[in-house]
């Protein structure tokens, strides 16, 4: 009598808790710079909110401006009352909770999509790992990374005095941010191949779903019905500091359930490295076009960049249109040209550059995407190949540069030219378009010089230019939001950030722009040298 032996049949997620290690160990930079930027934020923006308001009468004119100006609803969120934490609170939560969820997309992306477009999770299908093994390891890690930015959120509020029922609050809707983020990260990393296309689809998802609730919150009345479609509706009617609704925060658990749920279902119907949406087949021939390195690095960041035009310009576009109308309405009130005067700008502008001065940061995380993608091509082993032809290693890395400092240069452009549209067709003023465009494109050299700072680290210490590019982008995020806290001087922001050199508020000299646009090319030319004298692929 003979038997057959029958192989044990393996977990789905066996073996996640030691990817989840690995993840920790390898993100520890990404995870510290993305913890630290969504609490700076969020505390930020409550120390801000009490220096800001501190009597009775200012909490009074904030809460009118809200009333008023509809488009802070939009872009930033309601406020349930007119207290200094619940002010604090509507300042937080639109960045807070956008931070929250961008770390949590770079996250769950790298450490999925990345890790099979690079080979790596193929070269561990050797081990007794599960089919879904890094899917449940990247989203453990960032789920228990959003319970401790809450936590640490938490723990700051109630530090600084701020009621306890209200702290835990806010901190919930900001940790579960993280948690919405990853979830659609985990989806979109099924359905596309390339890593900048994955995080890019979940982060514009996230944003649209802030959108509508914005539209549905600024229209009030019978249109509030919009703010319960989408969970950054239910995150917003928490209401931290103004009669929590704590029941608010078990839809966006139950969501945030069904869809990782459904990345799980979806990863079991694709093969390794594929993703669920078709890929359009290419021609047999390659144009002639895509015969010099430059035509390559373009090609291979057009997605994203397309990706990332789309969502500047319906961002700018809504701003432009509502903002611009609801701003000249108001320009002859006391705070609108008290913060003009600040801004160097016109009254009808104050808003406009406000916004700006803070979309311009998810702007440089596109550019530093994009600067570090040199470092993945050659990781990955096709720099090396490419390299193998008559290309010289000066040239191939020249290529991404110039691709990545054409980014950012783009989407300003984009940026601008969306809000003058919005602003021309609300007021009927079509000189708007230059106008607005010639502001944004001023800011270009600041992301410049955070490109090439992670450019230099690429060709100096290869191995860490990921995490001094995104320090780079942290240090310029953080220190801007110390120094309107008061926390550090503004000779240290001014010392520290190339943004606060392009900011009308902070900037010393006219000349800054191109002073900084200097400092970037000497920055690069020093990363083409070191880049030089290492080894390839090191």
């Amino acid at each position: 009598m003979t038997t057959t032996a029958t192989r044990p049949r393996r977990r789905p997620a066996a073996g996640a808790l030691l990817l989840a290690r690995a993840v920790l160990r390898r993100d520890r930079v990404l995870l510290a710079v993305w913890s630290l930027s969504t609490v700076g934020i969020v505390l930020g923006g409550v120390a801000a909110a009490g220096t800001t308001y501190p009597t009775a009468s200012d909490r009074a004119a904030r809460w009118e401006q809200l009333q008023q100006v509809p488009v802070f609803v939009l872009f930033q969120g309601r406020a349930f009352a007119d207290t200094a934490e619940a002010l604090a609170a509507q300042q937080a939560f639109g960045a807070g909770t956008v931070c929250a969820a961008l770390g949590a997309v770079l996250l769950v992306v790298r450490a999925t999509r990345a890790e099979e477009a690079s080979g790596g999770r193929e070269l561990l299908g050797g081990l007794p790992l599960g089919r879904h093994a890094d899917l449940a390891a990247a989203l453990a890690v960032a789920l228990g990374s959003g319970v401790v930015i809450a936590t640490a959120v938490a723990a700051g509020l109630v530090a600084a005095g701020a009621p306890v029922a209200g702290s835990v609050a806010l901190a919930s809707v900001v940790g579960s941010a993280c948690w919405v983020g990853a979830a659609l990260a985990a989806v979109t990393a099924q359905l596309t191949t390339g890593t900048g296309a994955a995080a890019g689809l979940a982060l514009g998802l996230f944003y649209a779903m802030h959108l509508v609730r914005g539209l549905g919150a600024m229209a009030g009345g019978s249109a509030l019905w919009a703010t319960w479609v989408v969970p950054n509706g239910w995150l917003e009617n928490v209401r931290p500091f103004a009669d929590e609704r704590w029941w608010a925060l078990v839809p966006v658990a139950v969501w945030t359930g069904a869809v990782a749920a459904l990345a799980f279902a979806l990863a079991g119907r694709r093969d390794l490295g594929a993703g669920l949406l078709p890929e359009r087949a290419g021609p047999a021939r390659a144009s002639r076009s895509l015969r010099s390195v430059l035509a390559l690095a373009v090609r291979a960041e057009r997605t994203s960049l397309v990706l990332w035009s789309g969502a500047v310009a319906g961002v700018g576009l809504a701003m432009g249109y509502v903002g611009a109308g609801a701003m000249a309405e108001y320009a002859e009130a006391r705070w609108v040209r008290a913060l003009a005067a600040g801004l160097r700008a016109d009254p009808a502008d104050t808003f406009f550059v406000y916004a700006v001065l803070a979309l311009v940061f998810p702007i440089a995380v596109q550019a530093v995407l994009a600067v570090l993608r040199v470092r993945r091509e050659e990781a990955a082993g096709r720099g090396e190949l490419l390299l193998s032809g008559p290309v010289g290693r000066v040239r191939w890395a020249a290529a991404h540069l110039a691709v990545a400092l054409a980014c950012p240069v783009v989407l300003l452009a984009v940026l601008g030219a969306a809000v003058g549209a919005g602003s021309a067709l609300s007021t009927g003023s079509a000189a708007d378009v230059v106008r607005f465009t010639g502001l944004t494109l001023s800011l270009a050299p600041a992301v410049w010089v955070v490109v090439a700072v992670a450019f230099l680290a690429f060709g100096a210490l290869p191995r860490l230019c990921t995490a001094i590019g995104w320090a780079a982008l942290a240090v310029g995020v953080l220190a801007e939001i110390a120094v309107k806290t008061g926390t550090v001087p503004e000779a240290l922001f001014l010392l520290t950030s190339p943004f606060a050199h392009v900011n009308p508020y902070y900037r010393t000299t006219d000349a800054a722009p191109m002073l900084l646009a200097v400092l970037a090319l000497a920055l690069a030319c020093l990363g083409l040298w070191a880049l030089r004298r290492r080894d390839v692929p090191a």
